[in-house]
């Protein structure tokens, strides 16, 4: 997180529906938005792939996110690579919940 920028709104909560991602784009650069079970998750809007594959096309199963492109899969909670461990994980951001908003830490 970095202290110096203010925390970017999102949306509402009732705009993601659980088991669902969305892309949100903020100064050209895009993140993926997860709402899951456990809560909503942010991690890089692309994956480290060479398809450079939007991750809000991902396949989403439980806490973990398979990649439309190259079928490599991460956990959306941690950003590790699950389908193989010497892969570099995906970037995951800080995201909370205020007066059922939800704000982006960049």
């Amino acid at each position: 997180m970095n202290d110096e920028i203010e925390p970017i709104l999102i949306g509402n909560t009732d705009d993601l529906e659980v088991g669902s991602v969305e892309n949100f784009e903020f100064e050209e650069v895009n993140y993926a938005i997860y709402r899951l079970d456990s809560g909503f998750f942010a991690t890089q809007g692309s994956c480290n792939c060479d398809e450079s594959a939007l991750l809000s096309e991902a396949n989403i199963e439980g806490e973990e996110l398979e990649c439309a492109s190259c079928n490599n899969t991460y956990s959306i909670v941690s950003g590790d690579a699950t389908s193989n461990p010497e892969l570099p994980g995906i970037k995951i951001y800080d995201i909370f919940e205020e007066d059922d908003q939800i704000f982006l830490n960049i």
